[in-house]
């Protein structure tokens, strides 16, 4: 796309919101559309007030009497089937101060939704209001200062594609179809944050809509508390519209995966950890814990954006180990992102775990459980070490800071009579590791309690708490991992 500069670029995201600052607003011009409440919702709602919203933003407002409503509520986690009174699809800045405000007047849940890849299902909710960002999903490169500028609605996908085009990249999540924001508001792992840090440490600054209908922007200049939070501390302090992003060169990478025969777990998992210690920044190397009939398989997902020759030495100890597939080689960083992702979407339960080593006693837990589990389930092991690690625990509201391993346990089904065992499967291998393990992954989180948000920032939550009950004391983003106002 057009080069952009930083100043033109929110110009453009904020377009209609400029004038606006709080609540009560000004009426826009009417568009033109015509909104009909369905019955389902008529007894709920205020019919003139749904009319009035469908006139004054530029978006789609979407009722269960549209024929596009189905396809819009459907989250990636077919887990939740939820079914809201309204989607707002907004088009522009403007329309998100309207939808919360007729969402707050109308004292209705309210759900903000990027990529829909929330693991709990937040991206959609029951009886209320989702404020839907996909229609606002453009990216520019400013190739000469290495930065990317991309509206809320952006996919991981669209960032990659954009950037890579002048050989740039930031550390963002491998799953195409995942929003950036979701993503980058709740940290941020991602194949590059051994060498660059987590995409939360490479957020240079934010738009954002306040409950209020304030937007502001927060930076390490502007809203310093507010930038502080946002960076881990998720969508609770409100709708993000636009971020900026430090890019970084990556060309081709050496990746590819390493599948091992069953039965062979413990001895695996050793070399494994053995191999992470030894690690330089530029690698990535996922494991993975994977049923089949012949037992538990251990796969490692392999990532190296340094000379190949190099990263073919490094692989020299785990070929050794006489891998069943072994298709690591060179190829452009956008294939090696998208590879090994779940492509449609599926039900399922997570957790997660931070565990500051992988023990004797933690992987016999994992063998174990594996090797007794549903044939649907799985754990990832994503080790923590380089360069997200040499940020302070207080330099941002994300926490895990510290080397150690993040496990994501997960519970897949077909059919609704698998959803018991798999969701009892994932909980019962949590508790026996709980124990050991030191912290959480707010992204990853199926389930939601005081008491896992808390672990999630540690140190960091009293701030936390203190920043909510500045920009939202009324708790009205909560349906999240939420921080409740101090």
């Amino acid at each position: 796309m057009a080069k952009a500069t930083r100043r033109q670029f929110l110009q453009q995201t904020a377009s209609a919101a400029a004038a606006l600052h709080a609540f009560p607003m000004r009426a826009l011009a009417g568009n033109g559309k015509h909104f009909e409440a369905a019955p389902e919702i008529a007894d709920r709602l205020d019919a003139a007030a749904v009319r009035k919203l469908a006139s004054q933003v530029r978006g789609q407002v979407i009722s269960p009497a549209a024929r596009d409503y189905e396809s819009s509520r459907l989250v990636f986690n077919r887990a939740f089937d939820r079914h809201p009174a309204l989607i707002v699809r907004c088009a522009e800045t403007g329309d998100i101060p309207r939808a919360l405000e007729f969402a707050q007047r109308q004292n209705l849940p309210l759900a903000v939704r990027g990529g829909g890849h929330s693991r709990a299902g937040f991206s959609v909710c029951e009886g209320g209001v989702v404020i839907d960002l996909s229609g606002m999903a453009r990216v520019e490169v400013d190739a000469d200062k290495r930065v990317a500028r991309a509206e809320s609605g952006a996919l991981v996908r669209d960032l990659d594609r954009a950037s890579q085009r002048f050989g740039l990249a930031t550390t963002l999540g491998g799953c195409p179809t995942v929003g950036i924001a979701g993503l980058t508001l709740g940290g941020g792992e991602g194949q590059l944050m051994g060498k660059y840090g987590a995409a939360c440490d490479n957020l240079i600054s934010a738009q954002i809509v306040a409950v209020d209908g304030r937007q502001v922007e927060a930076s390490q200049y502007s809203n310093p508390d507010l930038f502080w939070a946002i960076r881990g501390g998720g969508g609770n302090f409100g709708v993000v519209t636009a971020l900026e992003y430090r890019l970084h060169p990556v060309g081709d990478v050496l990746a590819g995966t390493l599948m091992y025969s069953a039965g062979r777990v413990p001895e695996l998992l050793e070399a494994y950890v053995k191999f992470v210690a030894a690690a330089p920044d530029e690698v990535s190397i996922v494991g993975g814990l994977l049923p089949s009939e012949q037992g538990t398989r251990f796969r490692m997902g392999f990532f190296y954006c340094g000379p190949p020759g190099q990263g073919n030495e490094l692989l020299k100890p785990l070929r050794a180990l006489k891998p069943e597939v072994d298709d690591v080689r060179v190829k452009p960083y956008q294939e090696a992102q998208e590879a090994g992702f779940l492509s449609s979407p599926v039900a399922h339960f997570q957790t997660d775990l931070f565990l500051p080593e992988l023990t004797a006693e933690a992987i016999a837990t994992m063998a174990t459980a594996t090797d007794h589990g549903p044939p649907n389930t799985r754990v990832f092991i994503v080790p923590f070490f380089g360069a997200v690690t040499r940020v302070g625990l207080s330099a941002t509201s994300f926490a895990l800071r510290a080397p150690g391993y993040e496990l994501d346990i997960v519970g897949l089904w077909n059919a609704t009579a698998e959803k018991a065992a798999a969701v009892e499967w994932v909980k019962s291998l949590r508790d026996k590791l709980r124990p050991i393990s030191r912290g959480v992954y707010v992204n990853q989180l199926g389930d939601t309690s005081e008491e896992l948000v808390r672990s999630a920032y540690g140190a960091n939550y009293a701030r936390l708490a203190e920043i909510k009950r500045k920009f939202d004391p009324e708790n009205v983003l909560r349906l999240n991992q939420n921080i409740k106002p101090a």
